[in-house]
């Protein structure tokens, strides 16, 4: 495992851990978020080669503690196997009749994903990060509103997808990534992976 890039040791670094969602593997999810695209343009949707589902959010870390970190986590992930996780629906938080972050839900894989969150978790406890104040709810994020309000024409088109099936994707690895916040949105990038057996 290399070393985390040198950075300036008075920034943190805005990172997180991740499954990605590959772009050659995510064609069923992107059909389903130009339709929703269409119905809501001012929407901010993910770029397809950023698809990922969050682990666990780290905020701002200094190099050291993050490279300390991942160390415990890769080892915490040591033994577990690569899966298959089937997406399926379209639905959003709050609700869909105020959609603010739209996301594909899971079938196959949640569980999976859930004991992997677990792992994640309980190794940056020990790193005095704190725990994530909600229940891991295993979902892909394809867009935000800036505000949860309604929209007939998104409340709709979400409706028409909420029993969608959306594809299959493979899990072989996990990721520490980097985001950088710009004008047009987050930009990110790969720090480190953890290739699953």
């Amino acid at each position: 495992m290399s070393d985390l890039p040198a950075l300036s040791l008075s920034k943190g670094i805005r990172s997180f851990i991740a499954v990605p969602v590959p772009p050659e593997a995510a064609g069923e999810l992107h059909t389903a978020q130009e339709t929703l695209r269409r119905a809501a343009p001012a929407v901010k949707w993910v770029a397809a080669d950023s698809f990922h589902i969050t682990l666990k959010f780290l905020g701002g870390v200094l190099p050291d503690r993050l490279q300390q970190t991942w160390q415990a986590v890769a080892a915490a992930l040591g033994g577990a196997p690569s899966f298959t996780m089937r997406f399926h629906g379209i639905g959003a938080f709050p609700s869909p009749s105020r959609p603010r972050v739209i996301w594909a839900g899971l079938t196959d894989g949640a569980a999976e994903l859930t004991a992997l969150a677990a792992r994640v978790e309980q190794a940056c406890a020990a790193f005095d990060f704190p725990p994530e104040a909600r229940p891991f709810r295993p979902h892909l994020t394809i867009g935000r509103a800036r505000e949860a309000k309604p929209d007939p024409d998104l409340s709709a088109a979400i409706a028409r997808l909420a029993q969608e099936e959306l594809g299959e994707v493979p899990v072989d690895r996990v990721l520490l990534m980097k985001s950088e916040l710009t004008p047009r949105g987050a930009i990110y990038h790969v720090l480190q992976e953890y290739a699953l057996l």
